[in-house]
């Protein structure tokens, strides 16, 4: 009997270790593949989803502080919690609001949104410097014209047609404006110059392919460097405004969090899910970026109906 109950009890440590080493395996092979350092297309993938990543390892790791393998499910802990912390920066927005300051809002509609009009009507009512505009159909360029006696505009005349699906609309005078074709009409951004308070702006908005494939992947990356390349020659202050479709945590994005708003106040603008949005469910892939002549006053992240991102409205103080 004695013996029957020794092995009984041996078989159960057996298995509880095992319990054990597949949790901890599961959870060390979950951070692995978060900062994997491949540059190959399904890598950068799975890149993107680090923080659902590191927040499953978590779970894993506190599993193996319930069944009491303490040391490894601390170590394990506190690697996923540095982790995670090291993707929402947080710096500090200036608490006091300068009159130097440029007002922008930005949103993916999404080409089949009904709801375009009755969001044109709203916005034209609010005070905003820029309103940029992506995924805006040539079948609506007619709504544009409510904004014509009081802004300029980029994307409504015919013969420039709606390069990438972008829209801007802006209440400051753009003395500068340029389509840059990197493959033809296929891929690009669009460069303009604004005229703010006697000092000209250059601003960047680019609409990247969605990496949905290895080759919408490569363009991707292609005009991400193409942009990088255009702002480290700029001469003028600058930004980049758009849905550049990549994490701020991608190795293919070259700019510094300080330079972005995601770096300011994490958020998550795309919501691939029909669930709840957060930081978890979304991605975080509508961007802000600035040269450091700027600073980033304030930013709010909202809802959109129809889209499946959001908007960000945003204001940026030039120093003097």
């Amino acid at each position: 009997m004695l013996k029957f109950l020794n092995d009984n009890n041996g078989d159960l440590l057996q298995k509880k270790r095992l319990v054990k080493f597949f949790v901890a395996a599961a959870a060390f092979m979950l951070i692995a593949i978060a900062y994997n350092p491949s540059q190959y297309y399904y890598a950068d993938l799975l890149v993107s989803l680090r923080m659902p990543l590191l927040v499953i390892a978590l779970c894993f790791a506190m599993l193996l502080l319930i069944i009491k393998a303490t040391y490894l499910g601390g170590s394990l802990s506190i690697i996923c919690l540095i982790s995670l912390s090291s993707l929402l920066p947080l710096h500090s927005l200036p608490s006091e609001q300068t009159k130097n300051a440029i007002s922008i809002k930005q949103i993916n509609l999404n080409y089949s949104n009904p709801f375009i009009e009755s969001h044109l009507v709203r916005l034209q009512k609010q005070s905003w410097d820029v309103l940029i505009l992506q995924e805006f159909s040539d079948l609506n360029r007619h709504l544009l014209s409510r904004f014509l006696t009081k802004a300029s505009l980029f994307g409504y005349r015919e013969v420039e047609g709606i390069p990438y699906g972008i829209v801007v609309i802006s209440r400051l005078p753009i003395i500068y404006r340029q389509q840059v074709k990197l493959q033809g009409d296929r891929l690009g951004y669009i460069k303009l110059r604004l005229l703010f308070n006697n000092e000209v702006i250059t601003t960047y908005i680019a609409h990247p392919p969605s990496p949905r494939t290895k080759q919408h992947w490569e363009n991707r990356n292609i005009l991400l460097a193409a942009l990088h390349a255009a702002t480290i020659q700029e001469q003028t202050p600058w930004l980049i405004a758009g849905d550049l479709n990549i994490v701020p945590w991608s190795r293919y994005f070259s700019w510094q969090s300080t330079q972005s708003c995601y770096g300011a106040n994490p958020y998550s603008s795309f919501m691939p899910l029909n669930i709840k949005p957060t930081l978890l469910t979304g991605l975080p892939i509508d961007h802000c970026v600035f040269d450091e002549q700027f600073t980033l006053n304030s930013l709010i992240v909202s809802n959109f109906a129809g889209s499946d991102h959001k908007m960000l409205s945003y204001s940026l103080s030039l120093h003097d």
